[in-house]
């Protein structure tokens, strides 16, 4: 019988770990990244196969110049032209933006008033990469 009840409390516990085991973080950079982005500069690092650095460019941004990250997983760029993304939260740090091609994201930080993110480059053997990293401010 007590063997019974251990065995019950165990399992309750394992339930409550679960299920309180919520996607919060994924719901709360979510909502933390919604809204009008500016751009205060866009990075471009080139990269060899091995992860070396070969150089390094700084776009000038203008005024009005933004990111604008929607509820419904829209994301408008206007960066030179206007463009139409989606994009999709994969975790608390990771996202994808779908430019037509499916580029994986970094979260570097993101605040009340700024977020910096690097669009990966695709990386294939023995193949040179770029990484662009955005730092915006609201």
């Amino acid at each position: 019988m007590k063997y019974n009840i251990f065995i019950n409390c165990i399992l309750s516990c394992l339930f409550l770990i679960v299920a309180s085991c919520k996607k919060e973080p994924i719901d709360d950079f979510k909502s933390k990244i919604i809204g009008e982005w500016k751009y205060e500069k866009l990075v471009e690092k080139n990269y060899d196969y091995t992860g070396k650095l070969l150089n390094e460019r700084y776009f000038a941004t203008t005024r009005g110049e933004y990111y604008h990250f929607k509820k419904d997983g829209t994301a408008i760029q206007y960066f030179d032209q206007i463009s139409d993304n989606t994009y999709k939260i994969t975790s608390d740090t990771r996202f994808e933006l779908n430019t037509g091609l499916v580029n994986p994201c970094r979260l570097v930080s993101i605040d009340k008033k700024s977020f910096v993110f690097v669009v990966e480059g695709p990386r294939r053997e023995k193949a040179d990469y770029i990484e662009y990293t955005h730092f915006l401010i609201k």
